[in-house]
């Protein structure tokens, strides 16, 4: 990095700070709205209960135009999980009875309210004060809180601010499944850890198997033991068996560690601004005619979950289809996935659209007998058999030629392809059609996604 990149760098952040900061007329309507919301929930939950504010609002650390508050109604440990769960969603209705709302379920159930332009995640949860007493994961939000408040300055908190806004410029922020990215929390941690966010983007800049532990519960080689599937490593302060990066998906890591390099080399408002461009019918077309590969589509409806059990299962099941197409002799060049709550769309591009006739089965070397006889066994209806080198050899015909009736064949045939249930059922009505008959305006974000995304 150039020695006076560092000041370009902060003269960047100066400049994109006050564009992405509430306005004081911004974050006084939003508190406002919150304070009235929460009084509204004291006035129907028994004095056991306390109701207060959590998430980014309550941390200092949100976006401007992010209208979105959670606000807790914490249970005394008495109650039992079922009775808190269930007396306070009653709770919640009860206060926001007249306003649009809907049950929504994490570990537990929660109700989301939606008011003008804000809406509000009213959860119940327990009172606690360390981890030890947890009755519930969604139990550790307001140590969460307290923990930030006591570790993050005004000046740190605008840094957790560009950083949000720099992940998602780049599709990375989020820890909803459909994303795999970078939480508000794991965001702030990062803050805590490396003291601002340029220090951050010089130690990211060089990351390799990170593993970061603010409080130092744990070894660097104790995390690692503890967590050993995860690309990146961050312990919880609040909860040392808890890793809070444990979403984030390696694509995701590569791309933050990718664009800090190229950020500090040369610091620019557009890593924070860049305009995502959709491209029209037409201009898809073209692009799919010029790569000279064979599009396909799978179109089926939704299974009726929620969207962090969908987008797993959508991913799994786009994973198993591709994988059985290779299987078949169409290798797939690149496999992408979509929904919009109500539909799901599996996109495929293979190298080819036809195969010869024929397939090559090569079998055991000669030297196992028992295998060879049953090689022979096995492939007795082949069009013909021979030896080559020291290998059995079949030659059989292939039974599907063509890649859209062998992708149709395994939507219509799921079982044992590793697809999860709800998938298999929803693709008993599915379609399987060629990419160009997804040619509109309702897919074109989707498509321009997969066949124009480019690193600027």
């Amino acid at each position: 990095m150039k020695q006076d990149n560092g000041a370009k760098a902060r003269a960047v952040f100066a400049k994109v700070l006050p564009k992405i900061t509430p306005s004081r007329r911004e974050a006084s309507e939003c508190f406002a709205t919150a304070s009235a919301m929460a009084k509204k929930l004291e006035r129907v939950v028994p004095p056991a209960v306390e109701v207060r504010l959590a998430g980014s609002l309550a941390k200092g650390t949100n976006l401007s135009g992010n209208n979105e508050f959670d606000i807790f109604m914490l249970f005394p440990r008495h109650f039992s999980h079922h009775e808190m769960t269930m007396m306070g969603m009653q709770y919640a209705r009860r206060a926001f009875a007249g306003m649009r709302c809907e049950a929504r379920y994490a570990e537990h159930p929660y109700l989301q309210i939606f008011y003008r332009d804000y809406h509000a995640d009213i959860v119940p949860a327990y009172k606690i004060d360390s981890i030890s007493e947890r009755g519930s994961s969604v139990d550790r939000s307001q140590l969460h809180t307290a923990y930030i408040n006591a570790k993050l300055n005004a000046g740190a908190k605008g840094d957790v601010r560009l950083l949000k806004r720099f992940m998602k410029n780049f599709g990375i922020y989020g820890a909803e499944l459909r994303v795999e990215g970078f939480s508000g929390y794991l965001c702030e941690l990062l803050i805590v850890q490396y003291g601002s966010l340029f220090e951050l983007m010089k130690a990211a800049s060089q990351w390799h198997a990170p593993a970061i532990d603010t409080e130092r519960h744990l070894s660097e080689d104790a995390a690692r033991r503890k967590f050993p599937q995860a690309p990146l490593i961050v312990v919880d302060p609040t909860d040392p068996n808890r890793n809070v990066a444990a979403v984030v998906a390696h694509t995701s890591l590569s791309r933050f560690i990718f664009e800090c390099r190229r950020f500090l080399s040369q610091p620019s408002e557009k890593f924070f601004f860049t305009k995502k461009i959709v491209r029209t019918p037409k201009e898809i077309a073209k692009a799919m005619k010029v790569r000279g590969t064979v599009c396909l589509a799978v179109r089926f409806p939704a299974p009726k979950v929620v969207p962090d059990v969908l987008w797993p299962q959508l991913k799994k099941t786009a994973q198993a289809l591709s994988r059985k197409l290779s299987d078949q002799g169409f290798s797939a060049f690149g496999c992408y996935h979509w929904s919009d709550g109500t539909e799901c769309v599996i996109l495929f591009e293979v190298d080819r659209w036809e195969l010869p006739a024929i397939a090559k089965a090569v079998g055991p070397s000669i030297r196992f007998a028992r295998d060879c006889e049953s090689f022979v066994k096995k492939h007795r209806n082949a069009l013909n058999m021979h030896i080559e080198h020291d290998r059995m050899v079949a030659v059989e015909r292939r039974e599907v030629q063509h890649a859209l009736p062998a992708l149709a064949h395994a939507c219509r045939h799921p079982h044992g392809l590793g697809i999860p249930e709800n998938m298999e059922k929803a693709m008993a009505r599915c379609d399987v059609l060629g990419a160009e008959k997804m040619l509109s305006r309702k897919y074109a974000e989707f498509l321009s996604d997969y066949f124009f995304a480019k690193i600027a």
